[in-house]
């Protein structure tokens, strides 16, 4: 594929056969690209289609994400870059010669900033509207950057699987509070906490862990009895006499452990993915990593979670949809960087846990793992959400979803501009809306946006 390179102002556009610049792009692109200090930019794409009476498909890009760009080329075929970093990386013959995964991977590394222009960058035929996926781009991208891993494309072909090699044993403590709750699943009686424990001892291929659960004091004698039977000498009990507080109870657990990392896990989870605590561990190999977490999946296989989106109230992505979607331009195929991730199953180290004063206690139930993932990343810790790995989740099986109106006033006041201006969202976006769309009437606007949210999940 023909790859051409064209001078514009203080960027170099790469601009491969099948796309051509927008008409727009000598107006609002030119005045947002004079104004721009990025090392790097991406934008908004066009896809006409064989009907010439139908308005072109639209791929609205959201912010930087080099976790999911390792997955496949989101950011699209045409990108610009300044003029020194092409010349750092061979020139620009040199990057004409690659696909546009390999051009974006290898540019990306000696860029210090990428941003993502909202606007429509360029246009090309329908059929090249979906991310493309160089295997051997990603790999090589990887030998570059010294990250020790195996690469493979996924089932369907529209991702690159990097599966990092996890070369040390650190030690992990999960922490599971509970009051003792009984409840059918799968069509069984189980005290919650105990089945959660045992589902992760019997099948977890990783198995330096212990146990710290937090429990009530009302909690029954017979449930502690089965909790302490689930995993015989790996279980710390640890009372808690005070009010329902989720974030407390969490907190005091990790006060009870010297291990590198914490696995957050909720009594109505059942974490029986063997790879579960492995795959979400080799994540940390990159220490700008702060919190994992996998898909979530309620107890007939659908999700319930693939992470957060703020438009601007906290909505779980594709909740409700088959395990297997892979979301609109196959997003739900790939690791990626997400605002949050829900507490009911998520790994951090227990150091950085500690440097953000844990989960606030100002969030005694909802909103405490968002505030988490927001601290985090004020300390430039990344927050990823992997489909690579799952855990189901019995939302609501423990207490009654609600929302309090007070700790929405209080998210809100404490990060407005984060939740107001959603990194992997984009401006074009609706807010308040239930399926995050353009701003377009039909089916086909869900589809090329985010594609369907719900309100957030409890715990």
């Amino acid at each position: 594929m023909t790859t051409t390179s064209r001078r514009i102002g203080k960027y170099i556009a790469f601009i491969p056969a099948h796309c051509k610049l927008e008409r727009e792009f000598r107006t609002a692109m030119g005045k947002w690209l004079r104004a721009s200090t990025y090392d790097m930019v991406y934008g908004d794409s066009l896809h006409p289609t064989d009907d010439k009476y139908e308005e072109p498909i639209q791929v609205l890009r959201p912010g930087w994400s080099p976790e999911r760009l390792r997955g496949h080329c989101y950011v699209g075929d045409v990108v610009l870059a300044a003029a020194d970093i092409v010349a750092r990386v061979g020139g620009a013959d040199a990057l004409c010669s690659l696909s546009s995964h390999h051009r974006a991977l290898l540019l990306s590394e000696h860029a210090s900033s990428i941003g993502r222009m909202p606007l429509f960058l360029y246009s090309s035929p329908w059929e090249y509207r979906f991310p493309s996926a160089d295997l051997d781009a990603v790999k090589s991208h990887c030998l570059r950057t010294g990250i020790d891993a195996q690469c493979s494309l996924n089932d369907s072909g529209s991702g690159v699987v990097v599966t990092r090699a996890r070369n040390s044993n650190p030690s992990v403590t999960v922490i599971i509070p509970t009051r003792g709750t009984e409840a059918e699943v799968r069509g069984k009686n189980h005290v919650l906490a105990a089945h959660a424990i045992a589902q992760l001892v019997e099948h977890s291929t990783f198995q330096n862990f212990d146990i710290v659960v937090v429990v009530d004091e009302a909690t029954p004698q017979h449930a502690l009895q089965e909790i302490n039977n689930a995993a015989p000498g790996r279980i710390q009990v640890v009372p808690f006499d005070r009010p329902f507080n989720f974030a407390e109870k969490v907190n005091l657990g990790a006060a009870h452990t010297t291990a590198d990392y914490l696995l957050l896990l909720n009594d109505d989870t059942e974490p029986s993915n063997p790879h579960l605590i492995d795959t979400l561990l080799s994540y940390f190999s990159d220490d700008t990593v702060g919190l994992v977490g996998p898909k979530l999946l309620y107890e007939d296989g659908f999700i319930q979670s693939a992470g957060h989106f703020f438009n601007p109230v906290p909505y779980d992505a594709y909740r409700g949809f088959p395990a297997n979607c892979a979301g609109a331009y196959n997003m739900l195929t790939v690791a990626r960087e997400v605002s949050s991730v829900i507490a009911a199953c998520a790994l951090t180290p227990r150091k950085v846990f500690i440097e953000v004063g844990g989960l606030s206690t100002q969030f005694p139930g909802d909103y405490n793992d968002i505030d988490f993932a927001l601290k985090l990343q004020l300390l430039g810790k990344r927050v990823i959400y992997t489909p690579y790995t799952d855990c189901f989740h019995f939302e609501s099986k423990t207490r009654e979803a609600k929302l309090n109106p007070a700790h929405v006033a209080l998210l809100g006041e404490r990060w407005r501009d984060q939740l107001e201006n959603e990194t992997y969202g984009h401006p074009s976006l609706q807010k308040y809306q239930l399926a995050w769309k353009s701003n377009r009437p039909g089916q086909r606007s869900v589809d090329e946006a985010v594609g369907p949210t719900a309100p957030m999940a409890s715990k």
